[in-house]
């Protein structure tokens, strides 16, 4: 009996995939030259894009992926539902897949590898007809929650991603509007936009947290993907319920994690230690020096050699200092007087310890700039 071979495409999610985008855009645009465009329309778009996209970044991605915060069974729930109407499989797979693509990163067994091009890490892992196994997410298969998403996936779709919109618009008299704005072009955008997290931010952006990751920091992806552009450092802290870690990165989804916590909906954030982040830029930006030292004139060579031992040294002083102080703030006092002067302490020698990494690193940038210039 001859084996049965593996087809290498999937051709209805290829039909499928193919579908949607045409009628979420032409479709859409036909309805609005011929029926003109009512305000409730582009508010319905925003608002399921809203909801389905911060069921996957929220939801998906940094509670169930990652776990890097605990979710009230009540939000847990909202979630899983908000998820499956994103049209974007089921939690179990969803979170298999993505944590395969943690631990496997730019290999084979990376679902969505950058390495096999951009089209492949886009949409075309999505296409072949060679499904991963379902497996490392024994933790979320305990939740009553994500077994029931899973067992009732396509009816959660077609309730809160296709029937709930339509009904919307129904209470406006415009369902076939609802339709295209609501569901087939909100469906485009919110699945394309997530692409572009395993596409577009291993291919162009910065790598300040781990230079041999393809993963990148690309800024203006996160407008589109409610905080998740920073990928670079997510990747390096994965744990963390932060993709934007300065108040003036837009992160939407921490954002709303924080909001949820204040309410008693999500607890336990977790969050990368400044100190740690920076001794991480600091040392990556070490590497990077130290990998292109072989293409300079010996002299020079040389020079920065010491440099960078001189760094290094300075580094492996601060953590020691950092570790020493935090062993001291821990230690036992008899008076409340004594530890809240010894907190004080704590936080001014942070502060300083802050200055020193960030005259490390603008040594460090000035260093690469120069020999990346020719200026040495």
């Amino acid at each position: 009996m001859k084996e049965r071979k593996v087809r290498k495409y999937n051709l209805t999610v290829i039909i499928a995939l193919t579908i949607i985008p045409i009628i979420g855009i032409f479709g859409t645009l036909w309805y609005a030259i011929n029926n003109g465009v009512v305000w409730q329309e582009p508010v319905l778009l925003i608002f399921f894009w809203i909801f389905t996209g911060l069921g996957i970044t929220a939801g998906y991605h940094r509670l169930f992926s990652h776990r890097s915060y605990k979710a009230h069974p009540i939000l847990e729930w909202f979630l899983t539902f908000a998820g499956a109407a994103a049209l974007q499989n089921s939690t179990l797979k969803w979170c298999s897949d993505h944590r395969r693509h943690h631990k496997q990163l730019d290999t084979d067994k990376d679902p969505y590898s950058i390495t096999k091009g951009f089209f492949h890490a886009h949409i075309g892992w999505i296409f072949e007809d060679n499904p991963e196994p379902i497996d490392k997410v024994k933790d979320l298969e305990a939740k009553a929650a994500i077994r029931f998403q899973y067992k009732y996936y396509i009816p959660l779709f077609a309730v809160f991603g296709v029937l709930l919109p339509i009904a919307l618009g129904t209470i406006w008299g415009r369902p076939l509007g609802a339709l295209f704005w609501g569901v087939f072009l909100r469906i485009t955008l919110v699945h394309h936009f997530t692409y572009f997290i395993n596409s577009l931010c291993h291919y162009i952006g910065k790598k300040p947290y781990d230079h041999k990751s393809t993963s990148r920091d690309t800024w203006y992806i996160s407008f589109l993907t409610f905080g998740e552009g920073f990928h670079n450092y997510h990747h390096k802290f994965q744990w963390d319920y932060r993709n934007g870690i300065r108040w003036f990165h837009f992160d939407p989804s921490k954002w709303s994690i924080w909001l949820l916590s204040r309410i008693g909906l999500a607890k336990d954030l977790k969050k990368a230690d400044k100190f740690q982040i920076m001794k991480t830029k600091a040392l990556n930006a070490c590497n990077q020096v130290n990998e292109i030292l072989d293409s300079l004139p010996d002299q020079a060579k040389q020079s920065y050699q010491e440099k960078l031992n001189d760094i290094r040294i300075k580094l492996q002083n601060l953590e020691e200092s950092r570790h020493n102080a935090e062993k001291e703030v821990m230690a036992y006092f008899s008076g409340k007087k004594e530890m809240l002067l010894s907190k004080k302490l704590f936080r001014k020698q942070r502060k300083l310890q802050n200055f020193e990494y960030q005259a490390i690193m603008k040594t460090l940038s000035i260093m690469l700039f120069a020999i990346q210039t020719g200026q040495y």
